[in-house]
């Protein structure tokens, strides 16, 4: 496979494409779907054992990659680094304890395991997207992805009152703080030029800090507001116990 950037002309064989560990947790889920949905009564170890394989699958990879240089691919939408790559092993090996220290929990309370693994194998490539994205739509697709599969993980206990309050929490303050990002993300789309990079966007706005400097803070003041919201730092951490609890 060849990528260009810059002008400068490279190739990279199939498995080193940057976002190919990601590409194996998306297929982990897939065959996890259509393994569930094959046969109901099928013992859910295989579903474990699917979940564990695409992860340590993903790791290895990961690590063969590792010391790829610092470069922008697919049109300067990721930017691959050590630095990212790091971020992504440790992503990575958080799923693998939550589902290895969670499958007695899941056999004892006789949850479904597809359901579980699922979401975490989605929120686990949404995050490690999140940290190679290098523009605002990326960014924003891949924090949703994160998102999302942590509201349903959180009401992951359907026949548990607190359960089912921690994700109505957790979901009315995730669309509050995916609101005030997404307005940020469009204000400082409109204000750089239409850039929607990130460097290019800083490039942007430091040419146009002179023309409208208010605009400008309340861009920047909404991005921070949406992410506090979603790291739940204060003063935007209140909802944080409730869902805690609830889990």
């Amino acid at each position: 496979m060849i990528f260009i950037t810059n002008n400068t002309e490279f190739s990279l064989s199939f498995v080193d494409l940057p976002i190919f560990p990601e590409s194996i947790l998306i297929l982990g889920l897939l065959t996890i779907i259509v393994t569930d949905s094959l046969d109901k009564g099928r013992d859910q170890l295989l579903l474990y054992r699917i979940s564990l394989l695409s992860l340590l699958i993903s790791m290895t990879l990961l690590l063969y990659q590792w010391d790829i240089k610092s470069f922008p691919v697919f049109f300067e939408n990721i930017q691959v680094s050590i630095f990212s790559n790091i971020f992504r092993f440790f992503i990575l090996i958080c799923s693998l304890l939550s589902i290895s220290l969670s499958i007695d929990y899941v056999r004892c309370t006789k949850t479904a395991m597809a359901e579980f693994s699922l979401f975490v194998s989605t929120a686990s490539s949404g995050g490690m997207l999140l940290r190679s994205a290098n523009d605002l739509v990326t960014i924003y697709v891949a924090s949703e992805c994160l998102g999302l599969s942590s509201y349903l993980l959180s009401g992951y206990a359907k026949r548990d009152v607190r359960s089912n309050e921690a994700t109505m929490k957790f979901l009315s303050m995730g669309g509050l703080s995916s609101s005030l990002l997404i307005y940020g993300f469009s204000l400082s789309y409109g204000l750089s030029g239409g850039e929607i990079q990130l460097n290019k966007i800083v490039d942007g706005l430091l040419l146009n800090r002179m023309l409208d400097p208010f605009a400008i803070h309340i861009s920047l003041m909404l991005v921070a507001a949406g992410m506090a919201f979603k790291l739940s730092l204060v003063p935007f951490h209140q909802w944080t116990p409730d869902v805690y609890e609830g889990v």
